[in-house]
């Protein structure tokens, strides 16, 4: 039984002291040479899904260790901003995000998005606000912490004493919302404002010189054109997002060990299968007020079965969905097809996380959902839906392959994370919307690429 209460934790992490910022360099067998990546998410399923870092075969891959030391770098860069500054010097600059009213996943993605913006302008990114999702009868605050480590050292206080103390054209809408006038008039504080993609509405930020920017900044050098870059450089939008994601979600102990525990009690997944056997799938039905497709358990088992057809190595599916039909209607429609395509393709046994772990899933707004049940935390294991959500989506993420709707904030955050975790734009991830499989095109094409979906915005974060 998985037990690791928030005070606990709290305990554990006051005693690291407050400079700390967990820089142990968890054997990832991505060695010493990569502290800051070494405390990022795949610390959790015990050493980098891309290998051991120290074999010949991936030290004499030059394109795959390229990227590693690239995302280390832009790691150092944001731990630099959030860690190593000094919260009460005159010349730090503050951004302070707002808090988010939306779905978990959006609320993920607006953070990654405002971090960001914040480091191309050279500011400490704070995230004060609480989230509905942590429960508060599991953690008091409710804060990010209490899931993931520490977004900086800095507070909301030293934000504000930097607000009081800077020149009074500063207080002026005009300036504060313009990123040239922000920087000229040395304005040290700027708030996201709620419903907005950042807290500039200027055209200063443009989609490709900010990556530029933030690239260059972090020591990171392209070259000419590179892979898929269009003349651009070798990185887009997915390599800078994908690193503000896995700086966003780093999980603290307790996010760690819940993960591992929620691993061992997925049915008839053996421990010790080889992940690229497995084919993780999100089905989401409903609850789409932006009238985007939904595709049926059909639609998805005839798409699962082409993967079958063209890659013949998937044994089990591990399906995530917030529809209870889901699960019943996909393995029986996956042998329905299976029957009828013959005995060379056998059926892919579909997993799942049990149940009982989304057991306290609700909107946390009783105008939306009366029955909601997210103030209360599972008693059994000590889990709510933040836990339950993120557990499952790193689960995903270690999956060969992923099959999902990337208009949906989860299914876009596990094919980040699958790059994040793998190094490199080229992951199995399949857009039911597109039909394109990313292990054929490289992402860093973006707004031009099938779905045009750009996280950093046509002309401002």
């Amino acid at each position: 039984m998985f037990l690791l209460n928030q005070k606990q934790q709290e305990e554990e992490e006051e005693q690291k002291g407050e400079e700390d910022t967990g820089l142990k360099g968890e054997n990832l067998h991505l060695s010493s040479k990569f502290p800051y990546l070494s405390q990022g998410f795949t610390k959790i399923f015990g050493k980098s899904l891309v290998g051991d870092v120290s074999s010949n075969e991936i030290l004499n891959n030059k394109r795959l260790m390229q990227e590693i030391e690239d995302s280390e770098r832009f790691q150092e860069y944001i731990h630099h901003l959030q860690h190593k500054v000094d919260c009460k010097a005159q010349n730090t600059k503050f951004y302070v995000m707002t808090p988010h009213p939306y779905g978990l996943g959006s609320q993920i993605h607006i953070s990654a998005m405002s971090l960001l913006e914040a480091m191309v302008m050279n500011m400490t990114f704070i995230m004060p606000w609480t989230t509905r999702y942590v429960a508060p009868s599991r953690c008091k605050s409710q804060t990010w912490e209490c899931s993931f480590m520490k977004i900086s050292k800095c507070t909301l206080e030293d934000a504000f004493k930097a607000k009081k103390s800077q020149p009074k054209a500063c207080n002026s809408p005009a300036v504060t919302s313009n990123a040239a006038k922000f920087l000229e008039n040395k304005c040290s504080f700027i708030e996201r404002r709620q419903r907005k993609k950042g807290a500039f509405n200027s055209e200063w930020f443009g989609y490709r010189p900010i990556i530029n920017t933030l690239l260059s900044t972090a020591r990171i050098n392209e070259g000419e054109g590179g892979v898929g870059g269009g003349g651009g450089g070798r990185y887009g939008s997915l390599f800078v997002f994908r690193e503000a994601v896995r700086y966003i979600i780093r999980p603290n102990p307790l996010m760690v060990n819940f993960t591992n525990y929620v691993r061992t009690q997925i049915k008839d997944l053996p421990q010790d299968v080889d992940m690229s056997q497995v084919m993780g799938v999100h089905i989401r039905h409903g609850e789409d007020k932006m009238k985007r497709p939904q595709y049926t358990a059909k639609d998805f088992a005839t798409m699962i079965y082409q993967r079958l057809e063209n890659e013949g190595r998937y044994r089990y599916v591990l399906l995530a969905s917030n529809s209870g039909k889901a699960y019943k209607d996909l393995p029986k429609n996956l042998e329905d097809i299976s029957r009828f395509k013959g005995i060379d393709f056998g059926t892919p046994k579909v997993v799942s996380v049990p149940g009982h772990f989304f057991s306290t899933i609700g909107t946390g707004d009783k105008n939306q959902d009366p029955f909601s049940t997210l103030k209360n935390h599972d008693s059994h294991s000590g889990h709510d839906e933040m836990m339950a959500m993120i557990a499952q989506l790193y689960i995903l993420t270690s999956c060969g392959g992923f099959l999902g709707t990337l208009h949906h904030n989860f299914g876009q955050m596990v094919w980040e994370l699958m790059s994040a975790s793998r190094y490199t734009t080229l992951v199995n991830a399949h857009d039911m919307s597109g039909g394109v499989w990313f292990s054929g095109w490289v992402a860093s094409g973006f707004p031009h690429g099938p779905l045009h979906f750009n996280p950093m915005g046509d002309t401002h974060l």
